[in-house]
């Protein structure tokens, strides 16, 4: 049997998830808060164009088109996930606001100073390498532009054999868990409990803690950079980054 890379994994399980996203992580209170908190400090802007990495059902490109009159590219590597989003610009009738595109995170191609915003929810933490990705977001970034990264405050590195790593990973998984079945029953705490043994063992997920994806930020070139937690749901964030400015 060959073995299943990272990306892989992550295909094989959103594949599986995507009739169920909505209801499931889409009906959780920290996930709206976080893509509400990401929108809140992109400060987008009417007829800004946006990027939306991993874009999934389109749940953070609608908060965004909803704050302002922008225009959205979204990309994601699921074909399973794009078509439910796809399905919602024909019925809400935005085909002119929002182009999707099947593309890899690690593997965008645009041309460098092209967006205002660059967002990702939940996204970036499947990427091994993450240094590399942000170098490539800064590039397609106009000068001035803003990077909005939205994700959970976990540091997954270390020896899967660590105890004291176990620990502070089950921490933040526990508050995940709770709200899974107290927001969206036990369907949504089976799926979400299902997700959080993949990042103990780092199936296609390798999460870090926002100090360190503003570490990251910092060595990829940007300024600026602030992390935001949520309220009530502290181990849930963002980091704002920032191009500078010519």
């Amino acid at each position: 049997m060959t073995k299943k890379t990272g990306n892989k994994v992550t295909r094989d399980w959103f594949r599986g998830w995507s009739n169920e996203y909505d209801r499931t992580l889409g009906r959780l209170k920290f996930h709206r808060n976080l893509l509400d908190m990401m929108v809140k400090n992109s400060a987008v802007k009417s007829n800004d164009k946006v990027l939306d990495i991993g874009c999934g059902t389109g749940l953070l490109s609608l908060k965004f088109l909803k704050a302002s009159n922008c225009f959205i590219t979204a990309v994601d590597n699921s074909k399973e996930m794009m078509a439910v989003f796809e399905d919602k610009i024909r019925r809400l009738g935005i085909d002119k606001q929002v182009v999707c595109k099947l593309m890899d995170a690690d593997s965008l191609k645009f041309q460098d100073n092209t967006f205002d915003v660059v967002a990702s929810s939940v996204t970036l933490h499947h990427l091994k390498e993450k240094l590399s990705v942000l170098k490539k977001i800064r590039g397609i970034l106009k000068p001035g532009g803003s990077l909005i990264i939205g994700d959970v405050d976990m540091d997954s590195t270390g020896s899967h054999a660590d105890i004291n790593r176990f620990k502070r990973i089950i921490r933040v998984l526990e508050q995940e868990w709770i709200s899974a079945l107290k927001d969206g029953g036990v369907n949504a705490f089976v799926k979400m409990f299902d997700n959080g043994k993949k990042h103990i063992l780092n199936q296609g997920e390798y999460c870090i803690s926002l100090k360190q994806w503003a570490d990251v930020c910092k060595k990829a070139g940007f300024h600026k950079i602030i992390i935001k937690r949520i309220p009530r749901y502290k181990c849930f964030g963002i980091v704002v980054a920032r191009k500078e400015a010519v």
